[in-house]
């Protein structure tokens, strides 16, 4: 559950025919810390009464890359009272030309840690496949696919060929959630919303609107192990509405038992770094 949740998550913060570099000249993506309400959508199990929790989220660019934080906390309870509560906390480091990762990923139930991930992962080049090197909770090494990008170079992926008219975007994904590898990322990407349309007329306060202010687009994404054959379901989904700064709001994490929605609730813009 808990490399499921984190990596559903990670579906907001995260190539063909140009590299990593070109693309960053091409997307600019917002310096931000957003913070969601998490609830419960949907219930396809009697067990599961209520889901209740917060994810916060900070990216912001440095000078030689980005830095992702995220934060999941939530509660689930089933139709006796009873209650689980998760709390995820997850962290990384990707370089500026994509081809770098540190990561650390740290899961507790009920206050006992039950998942700690560490490791780095490096990329030959654009296109090209690489490893990563695991120092918790076990020393490993795993290799990558040809074709894996990062979180966050996939955040810019996804919005160059949503710009583009793409409506069915795949590519390999290395999140740093898990120490299974690569998933293959499925993403269906909607019709656009031109600039201003799904910015809402009364924000939250705590909102800055004018990070909601450009195009938008609905975006689904299926995760499939890399190992699976053809037609196998995916691990899970997600979706969101995701804006052309890399801003994501209305999330679903769907899983086969419940869905969860979340619901932005704070966003604030963090200043460039003055390299």
């Amino acid at each position: 559950m808990a490399r499921r949740m984190i990596g559903a998550a990670m579906a907001l913060a995260m190539c063909i025919g140009a590299g990593p570099g070109a693309l960053a000249q091409e997307i600019v993506l917002a310096s931000h810390r957003a913070a969601y309400v998490l609830g419960l959508g949907a219930a396809r199990a009697a067990a599961v009464a209520g889901i209740e929790g917060a994810l916060t989220v900070e990216l912001q660019e440095t000078c030689d890359g980005w830095t992702l934080s995220q934060r999941m906390r939530f509660r689930v309870q089933d139709q006796d009272g009873d209650t689980i509560e998760t709390d995820i906390s997850f962290s990384s480091w990707e370089a500026a030309d994509g081809n770098t990762m540190r990561f650390t990923m740290r899961s507790s139930s009920e206050g006992e840690v039950v998942e700690d991930i560490r490791g780095r992962a490096v990329l030959a080049g654009s296109g090209k496949g690489g490893k990563v090197v695991f120092t918790q909770p076990e020393e490993e090494v795993i290799e990558l696919p040809p074709g894996t990008i990062f979180p966050t170079l996939h955040t810019i992926h996804l919005i160059s060929r949503a710009r583009a008219g793409d409506r069915i975007v795949m590519r390999p994904v290395f999140d740093g959630s898990a120490v299974d590898g690569a998933y293959e990322v499925n993403a269906f990407v909607g019709a656009a919303s031109p600039p201003g349309a799904a910015r809402p007329a009364r924000p939250p306060a705590g909102v800055d609107a004018t990070l909601l202010a450009g195009r938008s687009w609905p975006v689904r994404m299926a995760y499939f192990r890399m190992d699976d054959q053809r037609g196998a379901e995916p691990e899970y989904e997600s979706a969101m509405r995701l804006f052309e700064n890399g801003v994501a709001v209305d999330f679903r994490f769907e899983y086969p038992e419940f869905t969860i929605r979340g619901v932005l609730d704070r966003l604030e813009a963090i200043p460039r770094p003055g390299c």
